[in-house]
């Protein structure tokens, strides 16, 4: 008899067994269990995973965020990816309010719907205030999210920041230029954002505030 613990890796593809907690899950259930690594990462790239025909509720995202909010299996998570899910404010609202996610550490949003309301939401919850490596690429966020980013109390240990190809323009850069929360960051992606102006390219490229900056690429 082999008494050697299962790894985590194990314990997911053990068929329908799932650790012992299979019987209880729902097939949404499932897939977001299946797509926890090592306890500490979740990595969800593709709304399409939740369904076997390729239609997708026009609602996917409250009800992902609602299942994510109140997922006992998500408790020590450090690492929160979700992509390609049509994440909106109001499923971004969700997350935050839940009380079983904790405060992570990696947070990648990209390829989302959340705007510049996500933006906004996003920089005044607590439960970001841990986070060093911030991606939130394609979200059609613009000068207005930036300058919320910018001026959040809670993100001020971001070290890196990737906002590829959203529209933050002169205006944005110019905020992230000048923001004391962002002061950490030693990455700075603004690939794609409309930043034109040799004035704010030269704002973040000499900003006093981002002194730390090692990367910085825009075009």
């Amino acid at each position: 008899m082999d008494n050697k613990a299962k790894s985590w890796e194990e314990l997911v593809n053990d068929g329908e067994n799932y650790g012992g907690v299979g019987q209880a899950l729902t097939p949404e259930e499932k897939v977001v269990f299946e797509n926890i690594k090592d306890k500490k990462i979740l990595k969800l790239q593709d709304r399409y995973a939740f369904s076997k025909t390729g239609q997708v509720s026009e609602t996917h995202d409250i009800e992902l965020a609602t299942l994510l909010a109140g997922f006992e299996p998500l408790r020590n998570i450090t690492t929160l990816i979700i992509t390609h899910n049509n994440l909106g404010p109001e499923a971004l609202k969700i997350l935050t309010a839940s009380p079983i996610l904790p405060r992570v550490e990696y947070l990648h949003l990209g390829s989302n719907k959340l705007g510049d309301e996500g933006a906004k939401i996003l920089a005044a919850s607590p439960m970001f205030s841990e986070v060093t490596t911030l991606n939130l690429e394609c979200n059609g966020i613009t000068a207005e999210g930036a300058k919320a980013l910018a001026a959040s109390p809670y993100l001020t240990r971001v070290t890196s920041l990737s906002m590829v190809d959203n529209r933050v323009g002169d205006e944005g850069a110019l905020a992230i230029a000048q923001s004391e929360t962002l002061s950490n960051l030693t990455y700075l992606h603004l690939g794609g954002n409309r930043i034109r102006s040799e004035e704010a390219k030269a704002a973040l490229k000499n900003s006093s505030h981002l002194s730390k900056l090692e990367t910085l690429k825009v075009f």
